[in-house]
């Protein structure tokens, strides 16, 4: 049974506090806005959406909140089961970012609904929550909006944080606003962590013990996507690719493709072979990195210009220009680099290519998903580097010697295979929130 959150006058203080400054700076973020469009769905601007303005949704359902890509596709399995167990009941899916909304839309199409989350300001969230009137709200990873939690506890709609992670270094930031936190933090009727130290970490910020489990993290019940071999064939015949050796650079960030590009002309001069793929992470830098590409005076293709046709000449750089794509292209590799890593930005998903099997490069910035990475690490199939300059180093032993590569992506994907059941556990944990109603 879980222990409720119980209201200390204190609290509505601090949240006041944090509602002001997010007011102050309102019109920067509206600014922001205005400069910027989302046309998903081809109809009209909907970032309406993020000040509460909904339209009428389905209501009386369960609101699943995922910041990006990397939250989505995290959540996808869960998700399609939910739509098994709960077929009357209308999922919605709300995202931060433009980009997981694209995702969410490529994913589930008009099977759920899709909107932007509110800005965290009472009258945003306000009118978002009584719009949409959900009976079940699920957060991922670490989302914690306090007007948010607040809504959830007034509206007595129960809260519950899935896949939840909390690094060693967010707890520092959040122990110093542990008077706003805190509260926001224990208005979650359960919270399933990814890990022993997320688990930890969440009881040190004030979190009851009673409504804390160690779920594991979903992300390792990834599973492999049919499409996504169908795209990997498709992208193969289309560049004319044999039995040439991959190099594939994913989710990367600025400075992180200079890096594999200098690497990948130190090995080019022993393996005249080799094609890089690099994948961006965000698509507004899509032309940016071409550019830095034809600069090396390479052959250089973007995925946008290929056709049905096969390429006579196989290049020597693919960028891929395009949404949905990055599993594709882990399923060609030979080997990869992670990237999020020497960017300082926590580190990406480096399970999206051990479920192919794919030796693994990434750079010191892993706190995203430290236990992952040190569970792939541990198995030998990750390395991760100290600097870039490794790169070259570490992948050259592999082309030097592909059995061994194999061998270690192996390993990785073994890890995946040992450490399945996240999703089962969560479901559960759903289950019993929804069995249990509304928290007092």
């Amino acid at each position: 049974m879980n222990r409720p959150y119980r209201y200390c006058w204190h609290h509505f203080i601090w949240r006041w506090c944090y509602n002001l400054v997010l007011i102050l700076l309102l019109p920067f973020g509206l600014a922001a806005l205005l400069l910027k469009s989302d046309n998903t769905e081809g109809k009209r601007n909907k970032n309406i959406e993020r000040f509460g303005f909904i339209g009428r949704p389905k209501h009386n359902g369960i609101l699943i909140h995922c910041v990006s890509v990397g939250e989505v596709n995290a959540a996808k399995s869960i998700i399609q089961r939910l739509q098994l167990s709960y077929p009357d009941v209308p999922i919605t899916i709300s995202t931060t970012s433009t980009t997981g909304a694209k995702q969410a839309h490529a994913i589930f199409k008009d099977s759920v609904q899709h909107m932007y989350l509110a800005i965290d300001i009472p009258v945003c969230m306000w009118l978002f929550f009584h719009k949409l009137r959900p009976k079940l709200v699920l957060v991922t990873e670490v989302e914690i909006w306090p007007n948010m939690l607040h809504q959830c506890y007034r509206r007595k709609i129960p809260a519950v944080l899935i896949n939840a992670r909390m690094s060693s270094e967010s707890v520092k930031t959040y122990q110093n606003l542990a008077y706003l936190f805190r509260p926001s933090l224990r208005k979650f009727s359960r919270i399933c962590t990814q890990g022993q130290q997320d688990f930890e970490n969440f009881l040190s910020l004030g979190v009851y013990k009673p409504n804390l489990m160690q779920s594991n993290n979903m992300k390792f019940d990834l599973e492999a996507d049919p499409q996504d071999e169908i795209k990997a064939e498709q992208l193969k015949l289309q560049l004319s690719l044999e039995n040439q050796p991959v190099f594939v650079a994913g989710s990367t960030h600025d400075l992180e493709e200079k890096a594999c590009l200098d690497a990948f002309k130190k090995l080019r001069v022993s393996h005249s072979q080799l094609l890089l793929i690099i994948v961006p992470r965000h698509p507004h830098r899509f032309e940016k990195v071409t550019q830095l590409c034809q600069a090396t005076g390479y052959a250089v293709v973007k995925t946008s210009e290929l056709d049905e046709e096969p390429l006579h000449v196989l290049p020597d750089i693919v960028v891929v220009d395009a949404m949905g794509m990055l599993k594709a292209c882990y399923h060609l590799a030979s080997f990869a680099f992670v990237g999020g890593s020497f960017a300082h930005k926590g580190g990406h998903n480096a399970l999206e290519p051990a479920l192919y099997g794919v030796p693994t490069m990434m750079g010191p910035s892993i706190f995203n998903n430290p236990v992952i990475c040190h569970a792939l690490a541990d198995a030998g199939g990750l390395k991760v580097l100290s600097q870039a300059t490794q790169l070259s180093e570490t992948a050259g032993s592999w082309l030097n010697n592909p059995e061994e590569a194999i061998s270690l992506g192996q390993a990785s994907k073994k890890v995946i295979e040992q450490n399945r059941g996240a999703i089962n556990q969560t479901l559960d944990v759903i289950a019993e929130v929804m069995e249990e109603g509304a928290p007092h």
